[in-house]
C-alpha cells in the first residue's frame, strides 16, 4: 500500500502535535505545508523536512500527491477549508471544535458525505488510556449511577488572542470545553439541556471567558464545568486552583495522577490502574487511526456526529452569554 500524502492547512501551534507522528509513520508522508504566513510554512519545512510549501490553500488542494489534509486553522475558518478540501476529494482531519455553530458543522458533514471522504475531528481523549479507563469505570457502575462529573479550572487561557475572539475562537466554553462535552456524550449518551451562566472578565477581548455550564443527560448523569480564561495575560501564565472528580451514589472517583484512578467506596479506597500514556502518545494513536480510516474507509471513532453534538452543547452554552438561562437541546 502506497504512503498517504498529507497536506497541512495551518502551521500554527496545534499542528506541532500532529506533524511528528506523520514523520515517524511508515504509512504516511507530509507532501506539502500551507499557511497564510510564509514564515510559518517555511518554519514547518525546516523543522519536519517537508519539501513543499505554499501560502495558497487552492494550490495545496490541487496537488496530486496530497491525499488528505489536516486542518489546523482557527475554528472560524474550519468550514471553508473543509468544504474546499471535500470538493477536491481529499480526506480530512479537522481540529476541534468542528466549527463555531451546528449549521456549519452540518454543512461540513454533508459535503464530506457527498464527496465520499473521511472526516475525523480532533477529539484526542478517545485515544487516552486515562480517559478511557474513567469511562469504563463509570459505566461499570462501580460508584453507581447517575453521576455528577465536576471540573473546575481557571487561568489566563490560550496562548494567542484569536482564541478570545467570539467569531473565530469563541473562548473556553467552546474551544476548551468542547473536549469535555464530547467525552461526556461518549460516556453518558445524549444531552437534554444546558444550564449556563457565563460572563467576560478580560476587557480587551470579545469572547465569554468565565462562568459555569451544567449539561444534563437523558441518562440522569450531569456534567458541571466551572472555567475561566479571564485572568491576566495569555498562554496560561496566571493560574487558579482546580478540581476534577466524579460523584456517584456509591462513592467517588478522583485523579491522583500517574497510572491510576482513586475510587472511594463507603470509606474504602480502591485504586483502578491503567497503562500510563502521555499526551504525545494520544496524538500518535489519533493520527494512526486517521491514516487507517483513510486507507480502509472505516468510520472514525470521533467523526462528524461527535463534532456536531459537542458543538450543539457549546452553541447552547454561548447563546445566552451575560445572563443565566436553561437551553433545551
Amino acid at each position: 500500500m502506497s504512503k498517504l500524502g498529507i497536506g497541512f492547512i495551518g502551521c500554527g501551534g496545534i499542528h506541532n502535535a500532529h506533524a511528528p507522528h506523520l514523520v515517524d509513520n511508515d504509512s504516511a508522508t507530509i507532501a506539502c505545508a500551507m499557511d497564510v504566513s510564509e514564515d510559518a510554512a517555511k518554519a514547518h519545512c525546516e523543522k519536519y523536512g517537508t519539501e513543499n510549501w505554499t501560502t495558497s490553500r487552492s494550490e495545496l488542494l490541487a496537488r496530486d500527491d496530497v491525499d488528505a489534509v489536516i486542518i489546523c486553522t482557527p475554528t472560524g475558518f474550519h468550514k471553508e477549508a473543509v468544504l474546499e478540501a471535500a470538493a477536491a476529494g481529499k480526506h480530512i482531519f479537522c481540529e476541534k471544535p468542528m466549527a463555531m455553530n451546528v449549521a456549519d458543522c452540518e454543512a461540513m458533514d454533508a459535503a464530506c458525505r457527498e464527496a465520499g471522504v473521511v472526516l475525523q475531528i480532533g477529539f484526542v481523549r478517545h485515544f487516552c488510556n486515562e480517559w478511557m479507563k474513567l469511562r469504563e469505570t463509570i459505566q461499570s457502575g462501580m460508584i453507581g449511577r447517575p453521576v455528577v462529573w465536576r471540573s473546575v479550572s481557571g487561568g489566563s487561557g490560550a496562548p494567542t488572542p484569536w482564541f478570545f475572539d467570539k467569531e473565530i475562537g469563541g473562548g473556553p466554553f467552546i474551544d476548551g470545553a468542547v473536549h469535555s462535552y464530547d467525552f461526556a456524550r461518549f460516556t453518558f449518551g445524549d444531552a437534554t439541556n444546558v444550564v449556563t451562566d457565563i460572563r467576560k472578565l478580560k476587557a480587551d477581548t470579545t469572547a465569554w471567558d468565565t462562568g459555569t455550564v451544567i449539561v444534563n443527560f437523558e441518562s440522569g448523569d450531569q456534567q458541571l464545568i466551572i472555567w475561566s480564561w479571564g485572568l491576566p495575560g495569555f498562554g496560561g501564565n496566571v493560574k487558579a486552583d482546580g478540581a476534577h472528580d466524579v460523584l456517584g451514589p456509591l462513592g467517588s472517583i478522583m485523579f491522583p495522577g500517574g497510572n491510576q484512578l482513586q475510587v472511594n467506596l463507603d470509606g474504602e479506597e480502591r485504586m483502578v490502574e491503567f497503562e500510563a500514556d502521555g499526551g504525545s502518545e494520544w496524538f500518535r494513536k489519533q493520527m494512526a487511526h486517521f491514516i487507517e480510516c483513510c486507507q480502509t474507509g472505516q468510520e472514525p471513532v470521533a467523526g462528524a456526529k461527535e463534532g456536531i453534538e459537542a458543538t450543539r452543547i457549546a452553541e447552547a452554552a454561548l447563546s445566552v452569554g451575560g445572563r443565566p438561562a436553561i437551553v433545551e437541546l
